[in-house]
């Protein structure tokens, strides 16, 4: 009997201190309590509602267009808790919709009537900036990423002459520029580059650097380029390769020194050398592009290429997704995540390589 009590304290005093040695494990200082994983999530967007996503408006949050009857609203999507904020909305026709490089305004071009159109210049908080009218005409559009309130317009007519203008946006002034390319963009607040082509036929041509405020300013920076971006930090040009099997990826500093080339097989079409869609991320200094797994014609299989992040920094590059499709991209500020397909409607964990629908998504049955 005694033997029998004492095994029953032993085994009391031992769940006392089980107890208390767990609550002091759970409360002791400098210990916390790990959160739990986060993931895209799939929104509640009605499918029938969605258009497309425009871009992002910050790490964890993007802008949507839906259309509803009568209208099209622009809403904030949290991309990890699924939180809807309508910000805008228009009864116009949508012809272009574009973030501004700091995010915290879009443009929206629309067509209130054949021979009318507006820009409109919103806040991400829904508050119209500034508004202009036009006459309705194929516009590209590029924002001035060191000053928003400036921006180039290029229009083109039927026959694809084009012409160039500068949109001051406070002002509401456009002035035509003396440009000889279509291929513009801005470099800083006040200076432009342009590939320079010797006629429209030529996939390369050469990149000069102007002033807006100077016209005889016209200095050649590089000769015999495919393409170019340009962020604030870093100039790319895209040029040929060794071979003709091969292009390259030259990153430039801002004085456009070059400090690394990236080589990739070249893809080419009837008009020449095709470039895969590309993201250059200011805020991270990174290069997020598809690259073919070798040199050929392009055709119209799918799964020809691999997703590649490269940091040209370091000098290092990952492949993210391998056998998918060339389809647009855009990675979020923090350079974690992508939009990914022709109407943003999937995203792409950059780290584990894992992509969700943002929109509910039904696949095809043949």
């Amino acid at each position: 009997m005694n033997k029998m009590r004492i095994g029953f304290i032993i085994t009391i005093l031992g769940l006392l201190f089980f107890s208390y040695g767990c609550k002091n494990e759970e409360t002791a200082p400098g210990k916390k309590k790990e959160d739990a994983p986060v993931a895209v999530q799939t929104s509640t967007v009605n499918s029938k509602e969605f258009q497309r996503v425009i871009g992002w408006v910050d790490d964890e949050n993007v802008l949507l267009q839906l259309k509803k009857p009568g209208k099209i609203t622009f809403e904030t999507l949290n991309i990890l808790t699924n939180k809807r904020k309508k910000i805008y909305e228009t009864k116009n026709v949508i012809s272009e919709v574009q973030i501004s490089p700091d995010r915290d305004r879009f443009l929206v071009y629309s067509t209130s009537s054949k021979d009318k159109a507006v820009l409109d210049v919103i806040s991400m908080a829904g508050t119209p900036l500034f508004t202009k009218s036009i006459k309705p005409q194929n516009i590209e559009f590029a924002w001035n990423h060191d000053n928003p309130d400036k921006m180039f317009m290029t229009t083109f007519d039927t026959d694809w002459n084009y012409q160039v203008f500068q949109w001051d946006i406070p002002s509401g002034s456009i002035t035509k520029l003396d440009a000889t390319s279509p291929f513009v963009s801005w470099y800083s607040d006040n200076l432009f580059v342009v590939n320079q082509k010797a006629s429209a036929q030529n996939d390369r041509g050469d990149i000069f650097l102007e002033d807006i405020r100077d016209k005889s300013v016209k200095n050649l920076i590089v000769a015999n380029v495919y393409q170019f971006a340009v962020s604030s930090n870093i100039f790319l040009t895209m040029e040929p390769g060794e071979t003709e099997k091969s292009m390259v990826y030259n990153f430039r500093s801002i004085g456009f020194q070059s400090y690394y080339k990236y080589k990739a097989p070249r893809v080419y079409d009837e008009l020449g050398t095709f470039f895969p869609f590309y993201d250059l991320n200011v805020e991270q200094e990174s290069f997020l592009t598809f690259e073919p797994y070798e040199s050929k014609k392009l055709n119209d299989h799918g799964g020809e290429f691999k997703l590649v992040k490269i940091d040209p920094k370091t000098k290092h590059n990952d492949t993210i997704l391998e056998l998918v499709n060339n389809e647009p991209i855009l990675t979020s500020p923090s350079g974690k995540y992508c939009l990914y397909g022709y109407l943003f409607d999937r995203v792409v964990d950059l780290e584990s390589g894992d992509m969700t629908y943002l929109i509910p998504h039904r696949d095809k049955i043949y």
